[in-house]
């Protein structure tokens, strides 16, 4: 998010759980993450993330994460079962399985609205085009999945991204959103970069439209430990810090 989410042509680590899980198909470390943040600054916004990516030799890379949004009146949670592989020539494909749900509870203790669940499906494709150009399309909810009695699909959209490494320590993206629903109804353009300083420090930017937002975000990595900030604007609400957490356990793949 420090790039403005500019992720869909970069996606190299665990987050492309989210932003194209084509990108497992390059992880070559097991990774595990956590992330939260205050949707605004606000208390009762509280959004928590954790996942992790193992890759294998012959098969691929494989995904799991959890994610939670909400307070206890209203909470919405999704679990994501992915999956990345290289299909030959620098190019990857991937996939993306999920469980979402929502329940709503009522003011007293005993009192409950409703909960609703659906199953969503996202692919995405990676191509390396040469070493510094990369090309990276993802599709969310293809299969049209509603909420319970929902009469209308939830958001669908086409994320299509590029990057652009300018030098080994530098690199830019640009990413365009269209929707393919009446609930996404403008296109979203992300735009970011991000520079390495040094082996153990990572700084970042983006600005992205829809409402106009411009972040700003930095790493640091110890060993095998890494910790990431991102700095979101807002035009009209409280600005927003996200923070994460995560580990790199070497070079390591599995066999079977």
């Amino acid at each position: 998010m420090g790039m403005a989410g500019a992720f869909t042509g970069v996606a190299d680590d665990v987050n492309a759980i989210y932003w194209n899980p084509a990108g497992l198909g390059v992880v070559e470390e097991l990774e595990a993450m956590g992330m939260t943040t205050r949707l605004f600054g606000l208390k009762d916004l509280t959004y928590y993330l954790f996942g992790g990516v193992v890759p294998t030799k012959k098969i691929g890379a494989f995904g799991l994460s959890y994610s939670q949004f909400g307070c206890s009146e209203y909470r919405e949670s999704q679990t994501i079962f992915s999956s990345g592989q290289s299909l030959g020539s620098d190019v990857y494909f991937g996939l993306n399985v999920k469980i979402m749900s929502i329940r709503i509870k009522g003011a007293s203790a005993n009192s409950e609205y409703g909960r609703a669940s659906a199953f969503g499906l996202d692919v995405g494709a990676l191509a390396d085009i040469g070493s510094k150009f990369r090309l990276g399309v993802m599709a969310t909810n293809l299969n049209g999945p509603r909420l319970g009695n929902c009469s209308e699909n939830l958001a669908q959209r086409i994320m299509v991204g590029t990057s652009f490494r300018i030098i080994s320590r530098c690199i830019t993206s640009l990413d365009l959103h269209l929707p393919l629903s009446s609930i996404m109804v403008e296109p979203e353009v992300r735009a970011g970069g991000e520079v390495i300083l040094s082996r153990n420090f990572t700084l970042r930017a983006g600005v992205g439209d829809d409402p106009t937002r411009f972040t700003g975000g930095f790493g640091l990595r110890w060993r095998i430990f890494k910790f990431d900030y991102a700095f979101l604007s807002h035009p009209f609400l409280n600005n927003q810090h996200q923070f994460s957490f995560s580990l790199r356990l070497g070079n390591q793949t599995i066999e079977n």
